[in-house]
């Protein structure tokens, strides 16, 4: 091995530890800056996490008696735990009868269901109509509901696309007040998902409960919106209302922020610990992908009673209905595993 030779590789040695030293020099003041910026804004961040606690406190709503909720989800104490009173329909029960209509109440009501969700929306002219995007969309309808006027669904059909349409006979959209009428009549219990919460809305859900004694013992309104059901509780301090959670990559944030454990986990305990007891939710629907035990403890531990949505496989029903003992919403009865098992035996 020659001189330059050597030379040339002390060099290259020489280089690479003054890279390595350039390396960890960065990493030395990246961390000394980080700990500056911490010991200054940590006791300012702590500061105002107490202050907004100590304000939660004045603004805060009293939720409904757990009676009054449990009041609503069973109609006895006997029914509390029934296999038969485990499911939620949503929309009536979309995948057996058209979504939100008057047989598919009836057809819930048939089978002994009476736990019902139903969707709420408010046309152009200010009409409140038991009405999903997806029943327009089916009809190769794609304007909304809130931009379409009540006379249009004078003559629409909403048992004409559906796939099970032709075993029913043509229905008409059910209003609002057609319901009212509906629920002097009957124990059903109606989980009301709110499509969108417009300040005609939130009018209508507050003359309906100050006008109809019935709304609040039938009635649980649902929303993905916390200051539209503080403002409608305000009003209606015995409305039990539910807040429909968004499963995560639905949120308007950006990717990165949807795709970090951390900064949803925050999020989360932000909804149960801030925002739920300040607003007096009594139910919380959260997506079943985002469900687990921990969660469900979570939740109860401030005096709220999770919902998991949408559950329609005979299996995962079981799972919730034996091992998590937990209420689920389902599109449909005939997957119910004591349905079946009774279907085989006969």
């Amino acid at each position: 091995m020659n001189l330059g030779t050597v030379i040339k590789i002390c060099k290259m040695l020489f280089q690479l530890f003054w890279f390595l030293a350039t390396c960890c020099t960065f990493v030395v003041n990246a961390l000394w800056l980080c700990c500056n910026f911490a010991s200054v804004s940590f006791p300012w961040l702590m500061l105002a996490f107490f202050l907004v606690l100590l304000a939660s406190k004045f603004v805060k709503l009293k939720s409904p008696s757990d009676e009054v909720v449990r009041s609503l989800l069973w109609k006895s104490e006997k029914q509390q735990g029934c296999g038969d009173d485990w499911p939620i329909l949503n929309r009536g029960g979309g995948f057996d009868a058209p979504d939100n209509s008057m047989a598919a109440i009836n057809q819930c009501l048939a089978q002994k269901c009476h736990k019902i969700l139903l969707n709420l929306s408010v046309t152009s002219d200010g009409q409140a109509i038991l009405l999903h995007k997806s029943t327009l969309e089916k009809a190769n309808i794609n304007e909304p509901v809130s931009k379409l006027h009540s006379s249009f669904f004078d003559n629409f059909s909403i048992t004409e696309h559906h796939p099970l349409g032709q075993m029913f006979q043509s229905e008409k959209v059910v209003t609002f007040e057609k319901l009212l009428k509906l629920l002097e009549s009957s124990e059903v219990t109606v989980f009301l998902l709110a499509s969108q919460t417009t300040p005609r809305l939130l009018e209508i859900i507050r003359e309906a409960a100050t006008r109809c004694p019935v709304f609040t013992k039938r009635i649980i309104f649902c929303c993905s919106s916390p200051v539209a059901i503080y403002q409608l509780r305000q009003r209606c301090p015995d409305l039990v209302c539910g807040l429909w959670m968004e499963k995560s990559y639905h949120l308007r944030m950006p990717q990165y922020l949807n795709s970090s454990t951390i900064l949803l986990s925050v999020l989360g305990a932000i909804y149960r610990n801030i925002i739920a007891p300040v607003i007096g939710i009594s139910i919380v629907f959260i997506h079943k992908d985002e469900y687990n035990a921990q969660i469900s403890t979570l939740w109860k531990n401030v005096g709220v009673r999770p919902i998991v949505y949408t559950i329609n496989s005979p299996n995962e029903k079981r799972y919730f209905q034996q091992v998590t003992k937990t209420l689920y919403l389902t599109d449909s009865l005939r997957s119910e595993p004591h349905l079946i098992f009774k279907t085989r035996m006969i």
